[in-house]
């Protein structure tokens, strides 16, 4: 075939292709299809902390918080494809945007965290610089552990040690009610960091510290039981001011101190002595202490046995049940002097009480100063008082009590009475002194 003739045919083709694609597109209208993809958004999150702490000195640390932020966005592509039927395609197309985000957190951090004697969870952001002690025994604890330089307010009946009442008198320590009745208005006006308080009588003040806006730490003090509990108010103390070392020195003297006593009662085979502990003149009642105090711990580990063990508490007696137990040793602990024992002997001597054993054979003791403070209060010097009451049960162990603090009824020719039962008013009273 001519080349000629070929090349002609080809162009004939291209040119009819050309005007068929022409008319086409001018008879075919395109379809559209919309895909409809919701829009997506997926986030990770990095963070890197980086934290400063200094305890006990520093209770601010500065974290600062960075985040690497990774979004994916999904977005919305025409495309036409190019076919003789045009369609509108909506394809996803992903775009990932990458960012940092810096961010400084300031928080405060807590410093120490302990539990009171209430069971109540208490925390500290700093160490107290400013304490109050609302009992005897809790001043007691504080100085023993060298904390005495944060005291700011004691109680009325807080003596010891005996710079207690020098810081007082130099208007270093403030005077802040009695033991049962604190002035919340003198505890407010110190500005303490701290309020420590006895679980008896104080815990049910928590309204009026909370109003107050105080923070108050409860000791069994009152209700302890034994040393025991005593030592558990000691390390409380000691935890919250990191004096822990402290505290188990002081802990490991007094348990020292009362296992000598009782080691010895065990090498000397006593036999223990029916005692009766009177709280106070015996005119304000018969008060004694029952089977779950700290006083009739002292009683039992100097080898007595009280004769109100079977009560709970501080109880008062009357003169029948104290003559069906006749205790061989009588021991009033009251706040007066020699002159107030000579008084106490008297009425004692012209009571029921001359009917036992003890006012026949002498055996009756009044406490007062020293003798008197280490009996009642459950603090660090429980173990003088276990050393006190060891001598005046046992005196064929350890010899005669020899203290001034500790009066013994003189005997009955002595005294030159005639021993008559005379009815005594009983008040309704007691001094319990923590």
């Amino acid at each position: 075939m001519d080349s000629k003739y070929i090349i002609g045919i080809i162009i004939a083709l291209i040119v009819g292709v050309g005007i068929g694609y022409v008319v086409l597109m001018g008879t075919v209208k395109p379809v559209t299809t919309t895909i409809t993809v919701p829009k997506t958004i997926t986030a990770t999150s990095t963070q890197t902390l980086v934290k400063t702490t200094t305890i006990p000195t520093t209770t601010v640390t500065t974290t600062t918080l960075v985040s690497t932020i990774v979004t994916t966005t999904t977005y919305e592509k025409t495309i036409t494809s190019p076919t003789t039927s045009v369609t509108t395609i909506t394809k996803p197309i992903t775009l990932t945007v990458t960012y940092t985000l810096n961010k400084t957190i300031t928080k405060t951090l807590v410093y120490k965290v302990v539990y009171d004697a209430l069971g109540r969870l208490i925390t500290f952001n700093k160490t107290p610089e400013r304490i109050i002690c609302l009992a005897p025994s809790i001043t007691e604890i504080v100085f023993a552990l060298g904390l005495g330089d944060k005291i700011v307010g004691v109680d009325d009946y807080s003596n010891y040690p005996p710079e207690v009442n020098e810081l007082v008198k130099e208007g270093k320590i403030q005077r802040v009610g009695g033991y049962w009745t604190p002035d919340f208005e003198k505890i407010a006006e110190l500005k303490p960091d701290l309020v420590l308080a006895s679980v008896s009588p104080h815990a049910k003040m928590l309204d009026k510290f909370r109003e107050l806006g105080l923070k108050v730490v409860f000791l069994k003090s009152s209700t302890a039981r034994n040393a025991y509990d005593i030592y558990q108010d000691i390390m409380l103390v000691a935890s919250i001011f990191n004096v822990e070392d402290e505290a188990k020195k002081l802990v490991d003297d007094i348990q020292s101190t009362i296992d000598n006593v009782t080691q010895t009662l065990a090498k000397a085979n006593v036999t223990p002595v029916r005692t009766l502990i009177i709280l106070g003149p015996p005119s304000w009642g018969l008060w004694t202490t029952g089977g779950d105090t700290f006083i009739d711990y002292v009683i039992m580990t100097s080898g007595g046995v009280n004769i109100a063990s079977k009560y709970s508490g501080w109880v008062k007696l009357d003169y029948e049940e104290i003559l069906a137990q006749d205790p061989e040793v009588i021991i009033i602990s009251i706040m007066g002097t020699r002159e107030d024992a000579e008084k106490i002997f008297n009425d004692i001597a012209n009571s029921p009480l001359n009917q036992t054993t003890a006012f026949k054979n002498g055996r009756v003791y009044v406490f007062i100063g020293e003798a008197d403070d280490v009996l009642m209060r459950p603090g660090p010097r429980i173990s003088i008082a276990v050393k006190i009451l060891s001598q005046v049960l046992h005196p064929e162990v350890f010899g005669e009590i020899n203290r001034s603090d500790v009066i013994k009824m003189p005997s009955q020719e002595t005294m030159g009475y005639e021993l008559g039962i005379t009815s005594i008013g009983a008040g309704d009273g007691v001094r319990i002194e923590y």
